[in-house]
């Protein structure tokens, strides 16, 4: 498969990986780092299905849910801990257009991992019909930042804004 769809058996095929980061199967992801990735600060700026998901439980649940609709991977740092999140979707089926999400665990903002784990998706997608977007809400600067800084063009859209690159754009 490898264009970042889910299998038919729900198994992600997309493999990521940066210098600090690589992906895997969000299921491999413990308790703590669960707990991590779905604390309050983290979760502050995403749609809202991500807050008020308190137990192991109803993080695993609603993953598992979202595996459904979307490529979902962990995100590991080298010691193997579970540091982040990183969700693709299609816009419509048998569009090039990728939602892109990701959120990461609060001990590791301001190391530059989102903007490695951008770098690798553009990478990725380098040369392709591939267009990776994403909505970020107005206070979510780190997360405008980073898009910006990797050539995505903005769009105000009120309390958000869109971000858009095309794979095909770049050389």
């Amino acid at each position: 498969m490898g264009d970042g769809a889910p299998g038919h058996d729900g198994v992600n095929s997309l493999r990521l990986s940066t210098d600090r980061l690589c992906s895997g199967d969000w299921r491999r992801l413990g308790s703590n780092d669960l707990a991590a990735l779905f604390a309050p600060e983290v979760v502050e700026f995403l749609p809202m299905g991500f807050q008020g998901q308190r137990t192991e439980t109803d993080q695993r649940n609603f993953l598992a849910e979202l595996s459904q609709q979307a490529e979902v991977l962990a995100l590991f740092d080298a010691s193997g801990q579970g540091v982040g999140l990183l969700i693709l979707s299609h816009a419509n089926p048998g569009s090039p257009e990728r939602h892109l999400g990701y959120l990461l665990a609060q001990h590791v903002w301001g190391q530059g991992l989102a903007t490695g784990l951008i770098a690798a998706l553009q990478d990725l997608f380098r040369c392709s019909d591939v267009i990776l977007s994403g909505r970020v809400m107005l206070g979510n600067t780190a997360s405008a930042r980073a898009l910006q800084q990797a050539g995505f063009l903005s769009e105000d859209n009120g309390d958000e804004v869109f971000y858009r690159w095309s794979g095909a754009a770049r050389s």
